[in-house]
């Protein structure tokens, strides 16, 4: 249930954006190389046998890891290009998007996801902090969860007194709190389908 609605969500974010797509590249035509998996349709990816399913996404997660890592190293106002660090959310985020674009390359697509993120992109360095909530957990920047504990002050689910940027069980409750009122899975966690609701589909 997680991850459909995670990829519901984010693949309707991402609809404007792949039939918008900036022609910017390297040469005198616009046109660029595409390499590895990204090269493929998203009707090649989606489709794909369900015996080779679990290759295709380890496979994709690998490209689309590399894919930020340029991002990151080629822009100079940027640290992390995304809020996301859960390599499986991304997955689900472009496969999530590619069923709607089936025609569209895969690599078409990471780049809309990519620019869709773009607002809680992190500027400068900030490490990864692995965040619990009994049983479960996930991993974030710090910076990420701070911005997060911004919004939730913002909607007075925290107390302005309690954003420290430390995840207690304020922190958790207050998540609790917006992940009821956003219909998300109720999870206690900054978890990215949180994230990015917060940072990027919210209208605050």
């Amino acid at each position: 249930m997680r991850k459909a609605s995670f990829k519901t969500a984010l693949a309707a974010a991402c609809v404007w954006g792949v039939a918008t797509l900036p022609a910017a590249a390297a040469d005198a035509n616009h046109d660029f190389a595409v390499h590895g998996i990204g090269a493929i349709s998203c009707n090649q990816l989606t489709n794909a046998p369900a015996k080779s399913q679990a290759e295709v996404r380890v496979v994709l997660a690998s490209w689309l890891l590399g894919y930020v890592t340029a991002m990151n190293r080629t822009d100079a106002v940027t640290y992390d290009a995304t809020p996301v660090q859960d390599q499986g959310a991304l997955v689900n985020m472009v496969s999530g998007v590619c069923k709607l674009h089936p025609k569209v390359p895969v690599e078409a697509v990471a780049f809309s996801v990519f620019q869709s993120l773009d607002k809680a992109k992190l500027a400068t360095a900030s490490p990864e902090i692995k965040v619990t909530v009994g049983k479960s957990s996930t991993v974030l920047r710090q910076d990420t969860l701070d911005k997060v504990e911004k919004v939730l002050v913002s909607l007075k689910y925290l107390p302005a007194g309690q954003a420290t940027g430390a995840f207690t069980s304020s922190t958790a409750v207050a998540l609790l709190k917006f992940q009821t009122a956003q219909k998300l899975p109720t999870t206690g966690l900054p978890d990215p389908a949180t994230v990015v609701r917060a940072l990027v589909e919210l209208k605050t």
